[in-house]
Formats: structure tokens, sequence, C-alpha cells
């Protein structure tokens, strides 16, 4: 083979590298409990994770933010230990002198941020949805009431909505995950399944001590660009060992192609 023949040959192998990368994404969603359930600070267990598991999204439940109870802006922290992601954390509602909420970390740039505020109503507390654009997808987290089936339903209800505005017919796939608090068969589920496929299995999540019940999900918006499903899992003890000491929840790896 001649020497441009080479040089043509290796570009079309670069080439197919990029499309396969850029068609295929591996994507985290994880209650990590404030990296604080079983013990003073989970985050470099859980950064270590997310290398390992070679996911470039991980949505993220239950962070704080500069509050009394952890004193660092924690998302910031688990970027850094990732080498340096770009993040994006939403408030859900003051606490302890700064914020808890949830969050997004990314190896690739973040190119837009959204913040969902969603109501309290007769619920525990007010939650939130944090959403970015990367250039392969959109990808949400959010954490939805413990304490009220109809708070849940109409924050369930306010995410179709403000989806179904913003990003009906999506040239890329928009991704929601999180922690439902809420059972396959609940109402809450079948009111996201309204506008979402449900991408995830049921998969026990909660508690990674004495997995149970399965509370949390990955989802694909309807109306946005498909996606294939290569894989599922949620990850306990048998397959990561340390998961069982980095939080009360069990993250799920869900594997896609588009």
């Amino acid at each position: 083979m001649g020497y441009n023949m080479k040089k043509y040959a290796v570009a079309i192998l670069l080439t197919a590298s990029l499309v396969s990368c850029s068609e295929n994404l591996t994507l985290i969603s994880y209650n990590v409990g404030a990296f604080g359930k079983y013990s003073e600070d989970s985050s470099p267990a859980v950064a270590e994770f997310i290398l390992q598991s070679g996911a470039v999204i991980a949505g993220l439940n239950e962070l704080d933010s500069c509050n009394r109870r952890h004193a660092a802006y924690q998302l910031e922290n688990l970027s850094s230990q990732l080498g340096g992601w770009d993040f994006h954390f939403a408030q859900a509602f003051p606490f302890a002198g700064g914020a808890y909420g949830n969050g997004i970390v990314s190896a690739k740039p973040v190119l837009a941020r959204e913040h969902i505020d969603l109501p309290q109503l007769d619920g525990y507390e007010p939650r939130s949805v944090a959403v970015i654009e990367t250039e392969d997808c959109v990808f949400a987290s959010t954490h939805l009431d413990v304490g009220s089936a109809s708070a849940k339903l109409e924050q369930a209800r306010i995410i179709n909505e403000w989806f179904q505005v913003h990003y009906n017919g999506f040239k890329k796939p928009v991704i929601l995950c999180g922690d439902m608090n809420s059972t396959p068969e609940s109402p809450t589920i079948k009111e996201l399944e309204k506008c979402w496929t449900r991408l995830s299995g049921t998969g026990f999540t909660y508690s990674s001590e004495d997995p149970h019940t399965c509370i949390d999900y990955f989802f694909c918006l309807k109306d946005a660009k498909q996606v294939k499903v290569r894989s599922s899992e949620v990850i306990g003890v048998a397959e990561y060992p340390a998961v069982e000491d980095m939080s009360d929840h069990l993250p799920i790896i869900l594997k896609i192609k588009y």
C-alpha cells in the first residue's frame, strides 16, 4: 500500500472510531447521600467508581453545598477528584446556611445548563431538576419527594410539561435519571411514562445494605431522538464490594447507543 493510501486508511479508521464513540454513551444515576451515610466523606470512593465505570456523565442526588453539615461544595470537590470534569448543581432548597440539591458531572464540556424548581406542595420539601446539554445529549437528574404520593405525582407532571415545552422534537437524546422514590407500578412512574420511555430495569436500588425495592431510574424523552439500550445494571456488592459503604442507594450504570 502506498503512502497516500496508508494515510487514507488511517483517516477512515480514526473517523470510524470517533463516530463509534459519539454513538455510545455510558451513564450513571446515583443517590450519593451527601457522601456521608456510612463514612465522613465517600466522595473519593464515588469518584473512583465513576472513573472505573467508563461513564461520561453521572447524575447525583442528595448533595450538600457549603452548609453546616458539610462545609465543602461537594459537587465541585467531586469534579476535582474526577480530574476536572464539568459540573452543574441545582439547589432544591436552602439548608443549614448553605444549600442541598441535585447535580451532574460530565467528562465533556457542558454547553448549556438549566434548573427546574419542583414545588413542595404537601410533601416533605421542595425538589429540583438539574439539566445539562453536551455534544451528545441532554441529561437531567432529579430526586422526587419521599413523603407524599400526591406531591411527587405533581412533580412528575411538571417535569413532563417542562421537557415537552423545551425539548419536543430535539435532535439529541434527552435523558432523565434519578431517585424517584417510587416503585415501577406506582402512579408517579406511570405519569412519567406518558412522556418518557423507561430505559432501566426493575433491579433493586435501595437499600445498599438490604436491596429490596426499585426507586432509581433512567428514562428517554419519547419526543426527542431515541436510543437503544445496550445494558442497564444496578451495581451491588457482588459487582463492586465498596458500593455498600458509599451510600444507602445502589448506582445504576446505563449503556446506550443512538
